[in-house]
């Protein structure tokens, strides 16, 4: 099961930062000398990893990504974007991106955090999930809050966000189109010393 389904695609992002690579590792240790986290680029998929992860967005997630969220990916690449590799198989991913924010400073907002189920439970998520909390706070983007959407009924997903200090600070009704509950939670985590202001 995916831990974080958002409801939307919408478009808003910004920077595109020199793609990099950085191991994955499975409880301290690495899963093999060829598992990384890539991040998403113009300069290193060519599309290609685009379709691994249409792939794993559709075997892990209650709903359906259409064909403009990647090319929003492909067009506006997110330098906060990790993809986990095992093997050169993507294993699992997170996806973020930037958000102006009316009362100042930028919201870094998760889009979609997943990994495959037979490579749960060996630390690939936290380790995808602390990789953006760091990078939000390393990046120089004032960055001052991220936040996420989770379904009403995902405790372990709840769980999941709450143990990196994330904080449920609001509920929308009927988020969701096309899966039930239709509810989902915003939680909310405040960086870079900031406090937290209600939702994002």
């Amino acid at each position: 099961a995916a831990f974080c389904p958002p409801g939307g695609t919408r478009k808003s992002a910004r920077g595109a930062g020199r793609a990099t690579r950085v191991p994955v590792r499975d409880g301290g240790e690495r899963l093999r000398p060829e598992a990384e986290a890539a991040e998403v680029g113009p300069r290193e998929h060519h599309g290609e990893e685009l379709g691994q992860l249409k792939k794993l967005n559709a075997v892990t997630f209650p709903v359906v990504y259409h064909d403009p969220y990647y090319e929003t990916l492909l067009k506006k690449p997110l330098k906060y974007c990790r993809l986990g590799y095992y093997a050169d198989v993507l294993v699992g991913a997170i996806c973020c991106r930037l958000e102006e924010r009316a009362q100042g400073g930028v919201a870094l907002y998760m889009m979609t955090l997943s990994v495959l189920q037979a490579y749960q439970r060996r630390t690939l998520a936290s380790q995808l999930m602390q990789w953006a909390i760091d990078s939000a706070q390393s990046e120089g983007d004032d960055i001052r809050v991220m936040y996420l959407h989770v379904q009403t009924s995902n405790e372990t997903a709840l769980s999941f966000y709450k143990s990196f200090g994330f904080e449920v600070t609001d509920k929308i009704e009927g988020y969701y189109k096309k899966i039930d509950p239709p509810d989902c939670y915003v939680l909310c985590k405040p960086l870079n010393g900031y406090p937290l202001e209600g939702s994002a």
